[in-house]
């Protein structure tokens, strides 16, 4: 029995590093920690605070220090105390909040200075009240978890099977940097693959007066340019070309210079497409074809709900996805902080990206019918049988899905982006993959992952969990597996609830991996010659009351030996130059 160790989290410290290592500046000041808090029903409350909560993790969480829930209705206050250090303060100050689930006003010494809707986005808030010494910020929340109108994901109230505890509150990194009068925005990074170049476009408050840009290898400047009139700029890296792969994941370091404000990034090249391989279309890496094994990722943490305990917590999981042989993984339904992506960079795994949904639950039938028969649904019309019915719905997740390309554009191992899942609040998928391909055209699409296949994307994507993997495509899109598995093995000691949900189940580790085994070499592996070139395995770890993960929820215990992962993995390699 193999078992993953993780470090004790400092209550005063927590989650220290720089939020955001692809727009980072030499100015920081994390306000994670302990804060003043409480609960009630009263808008105007902000002088009562009975209790301490741990920033940046979910009232409903275990690290947070309360573990307590949130009814609708009632508000989260939140308040800190804190006094900036000297020198700090040049001239602007600006506090960002990384995820707030999900209507939130913000107030610095006593005066509003922020209101956020959105449960899975950040924001950011110019500190114009600053005074010297003690400053003190309040943070109203309220989160109606059943809401239709926001992304929610699994969150419930009623946490039962596939559905988990709500996230409310602050679930993301707080912290403050001081900035120029004038800043840099935004940079949307666009690798050139086939050109060897580097496209990028900035946004910047104000008029451009001087402007760097330098591509860096080991510290090295190999490329630099200036901000043309419409601020962008094309670098030629051609001389030092290094392409991104999940075996070697070069990055080069970029550094964005605009009047006095100075930013430090990075990007990678590498190009995701579709490509003919044994007269199927599969994907392609970097013009070549490779097949995407990986696992269903939901990140969720028994200690911390949706927010991991600490860098240390995120690299145990993805590392331990490396010793296992996978070269993906699915992010599921939920939007991740830009510490997780970073590591995806850097260790080399290449990332499928849920939107979250919205809506209303889909009618019951369907789900049920659904695994078992291709059902044809007109998602055009049939907006209340996959529970957005209502408009507002629709409109909130159009904006929501175009502010997470927005948040995500510059990520290097995002590869994919997933629309809808097995039909949740799904709607117009034709017309929106249109729409995301004209927000993004740097990446592939999964329309509809699972059922209700609408024929748009660049996938004819199943789940199949109830009968055996045999399958034919269309051989117009790339055939995915994209869920497959759950096979659940429960470990005493190191399950969150006595409620199982889950497809199969096996009572020992030796069991459970020679039924792992059986799925890869006599089910997955043949279908490589339909055209199989993708397949996620649900999933990482147990979530609540899901016990079908490769690892219990604590992290505790890995239930399939990593060495036996990694064999069945490197079969499913493509030969003749493929996954080089």
């Amino acid at each position: 029995m193999l078992t993953v160790e993780g470090k004790k989290m400092d209550r005063e410290h927590p989650r220290p590093e720089y939020p955001t290592p692809q727009f980072q500046r030499d100015s920081f000041l994390s306000l994670n920690g302990i804060w003043d808090f409480c609960l009630d029903d009263d808008p105007n409350n902000h002088f009562s605070y009975p209790y301490d909560i741990v920033v940046p993790f979910a009232v409903e969480s275990e690290l947070s220090g309360l573990q307590g829930t949130v009814k609708p209705g009632q508000i989260m206050h939140y308040r800190k105390r804190f006094t900036l250090p000297d020198g700090f303060n040049r001239g602007r100050v600006l506090i960002h909040f990384e995820a707030i689930d999900q209507v939130c006003d913000v107030f610095l010494n006593g005066i509003k200075i922020a209101h956020h809707e959105n449960g899975y986005l950040p924001f950011t808030a110019d500190c114009m009240e600053l005074k010297p010494g003690e400053n003190e910020i309040l943070v109203d929340v309220l989160d109606d978890t059943a809401s239709p109108f926001f992304p929610r994901g699994k969150q419930s109230l009623r946490p039962h099977g596939i559905w988990y505890h709500a996230t409310s509150g602050i679930w993301g990194d707080v912290w403050i940097e001081s900035v120029p009068n004038q800043v840099i925005q935004s940079i949307r990074v666009t690798p050139l693959f086939d050109e060897r170049k580097v496209y990028l476009k900035v946004q910047f408050e104000g008029r451009v007066t001087s402007s760097k840009v330098s591509v860096l290898v080991r510290g090295n400047e190999i490329a630099s340019g200036e901000l043309n009139s419409n601020a962008e700029c094309t670098l030629d890296v051609a001389r030092d070309f290094k392409p991104w792969t999940p075996e070697d994941p070069f990055l080069y370091d970029l550094d964005v210079t605009v009047n006095s404000d100075h930013i430090q990034s990075y990007f990678a090249m590498r190009k995701f497409s579709v490509t003919q391989h044994r007269g199927h279309p599969v994907f392609a890496l970097n013009n070549k074809p490779f097949f995407l094994t990986g696992v269903l990722d939901q990140g969720y943490y028994s200690d911390g709900g949706l927010t991991a305990a600490s860098d240390e917590a995120i690299l145990a999981d993805l590392r331990m996805l490396k010793d296992m042989g996978f070269n993906m993984v699915r992010k599921h339904i939920k939007i991740e902080p830009m510490r997780w992506y970073y590591h995806c960079d850097r260790l080399g795994l290449i990332v499928i990206q849920d939107f979250v949904n919205v809506g209303d639950p889909v009618k019951l039938g369907l789900f049920i019918l659904a695994p078992f028969f291709r059902l044809k649904i007109d998602d055009t019309t049939k907006h209340s049988w996959l529970g957005v019915g209502r408009p507002e719905s629709r409109a909130a997740f159009e904006e929501s899905m175009s502010a997470v390309v927005d948040r995500l554009y510059n990520v290097p191992c995002i590869a994919v982006w997933t629309l809808f899942n097995e039909g949740w609040g799904q709607f117009d998928s034709v017309r929106l993959t249109g729409r995301l391909k004209e927000l993004d055209p740097t990446r592939l699409v999964d329309s509809t992952s699972g059922w209700f296949d609408q024929g748009a994307g660049d996938f004819d994507s199943r789940h199949v969990y109830f009968r055996k993997i045999n399958l034919k495509g269309d051989d117009k899109r790339i055939l995915s597996v994209s869920e497959c598995g759950a096979y659940s093995l429960v470990i005493e000691g190191h399950c969150e609830t006595k409620k199982r949900t889950t497809y199969k189940y096996y009572h020992d580790l030796s069991g459970l991996t020679k039924a792992v085994k059986r799925l890869y070499q006599e089910q997955i592996l043949p279908q490589r010659e339909n055209g199989l070139s993708v397949v996620v395995y649900t999933q990482l770890s147990d979530v609540e009351a899901e016990t079908n993960g490769l690892v219990t929820y604590d992290r505790k215990v890995v239930k399939v030996p990593p060495r036996e992962m990694k064999a069945l993995n490197e079969l499913l390699r493509f030969p003749e130059g493929g996954n080089d």
